[in-house]
């Protein structure tokens, strides 16, 4: 299921006009679309790698970081969860 709502997250960033992404920080992120020249030079002073969305192996790695993305934010999710329940949870500002 999660990685259909990885292929499906490409294709919509695909009809978008996006043609390129970057995993910055773990997270899968599209670039807009722009001048190849552009993008390219942009990758390079934040230096990230640009993958292609019409390469078989550059897409797979995408889908693979988005479901690791999803799987941390699962898990993330269910721990606070958890802390709220326990009654041990610290809201924003310090207070309980």
């Amino acid at each position: 299921m999660t990685r259909q709502g990885a292929i499906e997250a490409i294709a919509a960033w695909r009809e978008g006009g996006c043609e390129y992404a970057s995993i910055v920080d773990g997270v899968p992120r599209p670039w807009p679309p722009k001048p190849f020249e552009l993008i390219v030079a942009e990758a390079k002073q934040r230096n990230v790698e640009l993958l292609s969305l019409t390469n078989r192996d550059h897409v797979e790695s995408i889908i693979a970081a988005i479901i690791a993305y999803v799987e941390r934010s699962l898990i993330a999710s269910q721990a606070t969860a958890e802390l709220r329940k326990s009654g041990s949870f610290v809201a924003r500002g310090g207070s309980t």
